[in-house]
Formats: C-alpha cells, sequence, structure tokens
C-alpha cells in the first residue's frame, strides 16, 4: 500500500503545473512594462535601453530641470554646474545640496560610471562621440524653440528614465495652465494686443524663431521684432529700438558671466535720453522679468507665458 505522505510520479507532475500557473504571472510582473525603449536624439542617433537607468548625469540645464521632477534623487549622480544659479535655474535650492554639479569633462563623467548621460544638441560632436566609444549611452537633447517641441523632449526624457505616465501628467499639468493663460487672453481684442521687446546687455534681440517669441504670442503679445521681420537672435541699434517702439521692453534678470547689474541696466535704459520718446519707457513699462523662465527649455517655459502675460495686461489676472 502506498503511503499517504508519498508523492507517484503522476502527483510529482501536477504539483509542477500548479507551481507554474504562480511563477509565471510573478515573471512577467518582473519585467519592466517600459523596456526596452529606443529614442531618437536631436543628432539622429537612436539610443536603445534594456532598463531603467539608475546612474544618470545631466549636463544640461533642461535635462536638469525634468529630472528632478521625473526620478528618485538616489538615480542621479550629477547636475549641470548652472543648475545650482537661481539667477538661471529654477531648481537652484535643490541642486545647491546635490552633491555633484560637473561640466563637460570626460574623465569625471566616467568615474561616475554612468549608464545614462543627457547632452545639450550645441554640446561638440567630438566629445559626444568620445563618451560612446567609452561605451556611454549618451542622448543629445533638442533645445526646444517653442513649447511643442519642450513637449516632445520632455516626452523623450520620461520614456528613457522609465517614467512615461509621470511624464505625460506633467505634460498635461503644463497644457492646462496654458489654456488658463489663453482663456483670459482671449478677451483681449487682436488690435488691442500689446507688443514687447526683449533687449539684452548686449544690445541683442528674440525675433522670429526663438523660444521666447512662442511665449510672447502664447501670452497674448505681439514680439515687436518678429513683427518688423527679424530672425534669430539679431542685435539692434538704438535707432532700431526707436522704429520699433514697442508697448514693453522686457530686460534681462541674470548676467552669464556676473559683470553687468540688471538694475543699473534697467535704470541706465530708461534714462537713456535716446530712449525718452519710447511708449515703453513713457508708460513706465520697462520691466525687469525672470530669466529662468523666459530662458528655460524646460516645463518652466509655461511661468514665462504667465509671467508675460501678467506684465502685460495685470489687470486681468487674479
Amino acid at each position: 500500500m502506498r503511503n499517504r505522505g508519498s508523492f507517484d510520479r503522476g502527483n510529482l507532475k501536477r504539483f509542477c503545473a500548479v507551481c507554474a500557473l504562480f511563477l509565471v504571472p510573478l515573471a512577467v510582473l518582473a519585467a519592466d512594462p517600459f523596456y526596452p525603449v529606443t529614442v531618437t536624439d536631436a543628432s539622429g542617433y537612436r539610443l536603445t535601453l534594456t532598463g531603467p537607468p539608475q546612474a544618470i548625469v545631466s549636463l544640461t540645464l533642461t535635462s536638469d530641470e525634468m529630472l528632478v521632477e521625473l526620478v528618485s534623487p538616489a538615480r542621479l549622480k550629477a547636475l549641470d554646474l548652472f543648475s545650482s544659479d537661481p539667477g538661471i535655474s529654477n531648481i537652484a535650492g535643490f541642486a545647491s545640496k546635490f552633491p555633484i554639479r560637473i561640466a563637460a569633462e570626460k574623465e569625471r563623467i566616467l568615474a561616475l560610471q554612468p549608464d545614462l548621460v543627457f547632452l545639450a544638441d550645441w554640446k561638440e560632436k567630438e566629445f559626444v562621440q568620445a563618451l560612446r566609444d567609452a561605451r556611454v549611452p549618451v542622448f543629445v537633447l533638442k533645445t526646444a524653440s517653442t513649447l511643442d517641441e519642450m513637449r516632445g523632449a520632455l516626452e523623450q526624457v520620461a520614456a528613457l528614465v522609465g517614467e512615461p505616465v509621470r511624464g505625460r501628467a506633467m505634460a498635461e499639468a503644463l497644457d492646462k495652465r496654458l489654456k488658463d493663460v489663453a482663456s483670459v487672453v482671449a478677451t483681449v481684442p487682436e488690435t488691442q494686443r500689446l507688443s514687447v521687446l526683449s533687449y539684452s546687455f548686449a544690445g541683442s534681440t528674440y525675433g522670429k524663431g526663438t523660444s521666447f517669441d512662442d511665449l510672447v504670442n502664447r501670452a497674448g503679445l505681439v514680439n515687436a521684432a518678429t513683427r518688423a521681420g527679424l530672425v534669430g537672435w539679431p542685435l539692434l541699434s538704438k535707432e532700431q529700438v526707436l522704429a520699433l517702439d514697442p508697448d514693453i521692453v522686457v530686460l534681462p534678470s541674470w548676467s552669464y558671466d556676473g559683470k553687468d547689474d540688471p538694475a543699473k541696466f534697467q535704470a541706465a535704459f530708461v534714462d537713456d535720453p535716446v530712449f525718452a520718446s519710447l511708449k515703453a519707457v513713457k508708460n513706465r513699462r520697462v520691466v525687469v522679468l525672470a530669466d529662468r523662465h523666459l530662458q528655460s527649455g524646460s516645463q518652466y517655459m509655461v511661468d514665462g507665458v504667465e509671467d508675460l502675460a501678467r506684465a502685460a495686461y495685470p489687470g486681468l489676472f487674479p
């Protein structure tokens, strides 16, 4: 007679089959549903990741600002040098306490053993290739000239770090804020929309094809430079500024090298006798707005839209 506690071969097979029913779903659950993922970067390079990166090096302020909202700090190995500068960074508080902030230094980057590095599309191709030759996964991020391009970049970054759901949530929140601004400025007739001109320390402005131009349009304003047919980042003479005669002049709040003082520059502009006849000067609408918003290439571009709209139409916003 067979012992009650024993298994014959038939019972053993049935037992293994039952175990398999539980083990297979567990294996499926363990696999990351977002990988492998392949994303084409600004240089045309197709980067494939087989799993979520855990040692990310970000060498652009744009990716810094996106990543801080997308991933846990433990997954970040280094941020860009400018990330701790409150004049241009929207995450300066976080970055000032972050242990490693670096520039494009190959040996320091390699020492961190990153499994993903973000670089800007203006970085030298030779440097990008040197990292790839060292078998470092590198993604070249496109510098956004419109909010739509920024949303595309955010989607790419979110996909690479395994956070597409979080990325979509961020994008949807931005869209809501943009719609809110659009609904407010829609009450201003097209013929009554104010013109605005950005004017840098060096005397340059932002024309058609720049991110500032897109922010201006979404804020319900007219870019005086674009209206005059200017493209890119042209230098302006004082005579050209007079000819453009904008309703509002926006001056910089941040100096790249720290040599220029925004408050002194604003005072000099307003007191310049050449500019005395400008509408913006006569109506006291020469303003300094946050460059960390107006020059952003990340989700904080929306703050730039809001800043411009509030500066132009303060009575429409609470």
